[in-house]
């Protein structure tokens, strides 16, 4: 009998390269979304202690990431394509900010156990192949008492919610329709929070804690 941990969730689709990855980081670079970023980065870390070690999973461009190592914590960045290893190392180097960008796999991660304080996952996680095992290595790589943060797409977000989350980023108009056009299609691989529970009691975490804004799904999950 095959264990469910050892099922793929779907074909793997190929990494995010070249010239496909400096548009999308282009597109993602605006000062807008810079400045939310930058917040999001405040609002997630408060309570966490001076210097705490923190991984992000899937980085993309790595302007997060950076935001996050402005606060003065040990970030660390895991993503399966060297481009943005590449794009957020140029990155993090031009705003003088030190950040270790990692090419790797989420589902087999290059780390001991018991090594980060904190694991956040954004607008990524819909895409992972190996889901069950992806969050087992979160689990694995977390110091007890530690917390992971997936926040991505919610599938029962509407096409009204789409249109309102792109109206914000402040695009123009051919990038706004880009994107308004790619996120309902992502929306196809995205969990509902139901679907997200039940995936999450095939994990070492068991439990975890989802609520929804918009288009987003925002779940916290603590290693006891």
């Amino acid at each position: 009998m095959t264990n469910i941990k050892d099922r793929k969730r779907f074909k793997l689709i190929p990494e995010m390269g070249g010239a496909l990855a400096r548009n999308y980081a282009r597109q993602r670079g605006t000062r807008p979304q810079i400045d939310l970023w930058r917040k999001q980065a405040r609002e997630l870390t408060a309570g966490l202690p001076e210097g705490a070690k923190i991984l992000e999973v899937a980085f993309g461009p790595g302007y997060f990431a950076v935001e996050l190592a402005r606060l003065g914590f040990s970030v660390t960045g895991l993503d399966v394509a060297p481009t943005f290893v590449e794009i957020a190392s140029e990155y993090a180097r031009a705003q003088g900010v030190e950040v270790s960008f990692r090419e790797g796999d989420v589902a087999a991660m290059p780390f001991d156990d018991e090594t980060f304080d904190f694991v956040v996952c954004q607008a990524a996680f819909k895409n992972f192949v190996w889901p069950v095992k992806s969050l087992d290595e979160m689990h694995r790589v977390l110091r007890p008492g530690g917390t992971a943060v997936v926040q991505d797409m919610n599938r029962d977000a509407t096409d009204g919610d789409i249109v309102r989350e792109v109206a914000s980023m402040k695009l123009g108009k051919l990038a706004a329709l880009a994107t308004r056009q790619t996120l309902c299609q992502l929306r196809r691989r995205a969990y509902t929070p139901v679907g997200f529970s039940g995936l999450v009691a095939e994990t070492a975490f068991r439990t975890c804690e989802i609520s929804t804004s918009g288009i987003g799904l925002d779940v916290r999950l603590t290693r006891s």
